[in-house]
């Protein structure tokens, strides 16, 4: 039996050094196709998205050691559970049964007819119009993958002051499944 085994690792030992070459470059373009596709999914907002434009909420931006970067917050981000619509009573107060269920934003257009707002807070996939798919976080916050933005050395104070002005509007990609992206900021 310990000669059968030592055999047959031998030969498949022999057909993988035949075929070394091409097992690498499959290996290889395996990779990339992996690492281009996580890029892809993770551009997919900015290509095919609805541009949108949202007011942004003070938050207090505090991090050493992440560079440069703003902390956005907007009128959806901090919803309690009791005001999320269609999430089931029983659900209602246990945190554990809401964190990082999905929940849905319907986006309507603000009166200046040049922003979007929130609509509702809704535990149902909308039917129709645009919206933001996200996450239930702790403490009644929700997470779109929108809340921080890297800026250029040396211009992170001067984001944080329009956002505590409410100057500043962060410009969406917001795809038709709800998905997001931050396309930029924009100061008032």
């Amino acid at each position: 039996m310990p000669e059968t085994l030592v055999r047959s690792v031998g030969n498949a030992l022999g057909w993988l050094k035949a075929r070394e070459r091409r097992v690498l470059l499959i290996t290889a373009a395996a990779q990339l196709m992996i690492l281009l596709a996580m890029i892809g999914l993770r551009a997919l907002p900015l290509l095919t998205g609805q541009t949108m434009l949202v007011r942004v909420e003070p938050v207090d931006p505090r991090d050493l050691f992440r560079g440069d970067y703003v902390i956005l917050s907007y009128d959806f981000s901090r919803v309690p559970p009791q005001e999320i619509e269609g999430l089931p009573e029983t659900w209602r107060g246990k945190r554990a049964r809401w964190e990082d269920r999905t929940i849905y934003v319907p986006l309507v257009q603000d009166a200046d007819r040049v922003h979007w707002k929130a609509a509702k807070v809704t535990a149902v996939k909308p039917a129709t119009g645009p919206f933001l798919k996200g996450q239930m976080g702790r403490y009644g916050s929700l997470r779109f993958g929108i809340e921080s933005y890297f800026v250029q050395e040396g211009t992170g104070r001067r984001y944080e002051q329009a956002i505590l002005d409410r100057k500043l509007s962060a410009e969406l990609a917001v795809t038709s499944s709800g998905q997001a992206a931050l396309r930029a900021l924009r100061v008032e």
